[in-house]
């Protein structure tokens, strides 16, 4: 495509963008590689909002930047149709049915009998281990490609599993590994897209969103005690603390997650280990980003029983770095993805993050779900029903609340 060419030969109304991302937003069950298909049919082959190799480059970025990259995606698909503006209406749109729905969830739960609670929440606990499972291995087979690679992940795993190590030291140290040591080519581009169809984005737009990203996540890692909080720390400034950490390091989809925000909430007791994982297999029946999950945990950890704005702090503070990140790169991103020293760093720290979640689904997936033969059981019978037959997620909570009734 020649320099200054951009296929929207008409932009799109900020309505239109925000009709067609909520219909996804509305529909869009499966994960991250699911909306990744369902975007390419509606925008690509429906509506012509893109052609197909734009399409593609957007999605090796997305994939190439930590933070949540059906989002991102998303993201810069109505920044691209209707500029800044597009861009937030096209999240909002695309992030808002979840987000009601789990709040939904998690509003009409204390109305529940105790033993209905606990059929529940050993049903989301057991779903929990299936889709972390079938995660797993579907990450450790796309991004531990490699012996250097699987051996990296193992060694993580172990680190985090034997020692107090937390998963910030392994990724810092697992992108040094990939720099200085790991041989990774490139990755192959499929095609250029004009800044023309960023009109608002240029370098200097680059350095400022850069510096923002910067300057927020090292407000967030100094010591509470070094901004004046001594040993009262307000709950929305932890929540935006560790929400906006989680969205930054993110590396390899939703369900990485699990491992970034599991210490940071359970050991300060911002959250339960059963509101956590109810968290996690809420966000698994619900369409849209799994980084909803944030608006969930957000309204328990907040000041309040329900806090709405404890919700709202979450969810901002885990999306904000990704989308940053992404408006920092986009104007230079044709040199930077084909750097192959940056490309190897970001491979390791896609091959820790397996690990990450490798550790996670021992403690506290398993180990808090599985407690009988019975439930061993069920969750092989799960992971056969979703990995090879392709029942979709929604299907199987019925499932195996049925299995908890009748033997509950």
């Amino acid at each position: 495509m020649s320099q200054g060419e951009c296929t929207s030969e008409a932009r799109a109304s900020v309505l239109d963008v925000f009709i067609q991302f909520l219909k996804l937003g509305l529909t869009s069950f499966g994960g991250p590689v699911a909306h990744i298909g369902y975007f390419q049919r509606e925008f690509v082959e429906r509506k012509a909002w893109l052609k197909s190799s734009e399409f593609a480059s957007l999605l090796a970025l997305c994939q190439f930047l930590p933070g949540p990259a059906s989002s991102q995606l998303g993201f810069a698909i109505g920044l691209h149709r209707a500029g800044i503006v597009g861009a937030f209406v096209a999240f909002l749109a695309f992030t808002l049915p979840s987000v009601l729905s789990l709040l939904l969830l998690l509003w009409v739960s204390p109305y529940l009998s105790e033993t209905n609670n606990q059929l529940l929440l050993q049903s989301f606990k057991l779903l929990a281990v299936v889709i972390v499972a079938d995660a797993l291995l579907s990450m450790g087979q796309n991004l531990c490609n490699s012996w250097p690679k699987r051996g990296l992940a193992m060694v993580v795993a172990l680190v985090l599993l034997f020692s107090s190590v937390g998963p910030w030291p392994c990724l810092i140290a697992a992108a040094v590994f990939g720099f200085f040591v790991l041989k990774e080519s490139a990755p192959k581009l499929g095609g250029e897209i004009s800044h023309d169809c960023y009109p608002g984005l240029s370098s200097k737009h680059s350095w400022l969103f850069a510096g923002v990203f910067f300057l927020l996540l090292c407000v967030f890692l100094v010591p509470p005690r070094l901004l004046g909080f001594d040993q009262n720390i307000p709950v929305l400034w932890s929540l935006a603390s560790e929400f906006y950490q989680a969205g930054a390091l993110v590396f390899g989809g939703g369900h990485v997650v699990l491992p970034l925000l599991q210490s940071s909430l359970l050991e300060p007791g911002l959250v339960t280990e059963g509101e956590f994982l109810t968290a996690y297999g809420s966000a698994q029946i619900v369409p849209g980003p799994m980084f909803s999950i944030a608006a969930y945990l957000g309204a328990v950890a907040g000041p309040d029983s329900f806090s709405v704005t404890g919700a709202a702090v979450a969810l901002l503070a885990i999306f904000l770095p990704g989308f940053l990140l992404l408006l920092a790169v986009l104007p230079v991103w044709q040199t930077l993805l084909q750097q192959e020293k940056l490309a190897a760093a970001v491979a390791a720290v896609n091959a820790a993050v397996v690990g990450l979640l490798a550790a996670s689904f021992y403690q506290p997936v398993v180990v808090s779900a599985v407690h009988s033969i019975i439930d061993v059981i069920v969750v092989a019978a799960g992971f056969y029903l979703l990995r090879f037959i392709k029942l979709p997620v929604i299907c199987l909570l019925p499932l195996i609340l049925f299995v908890q009734v009748l033997i509950g």
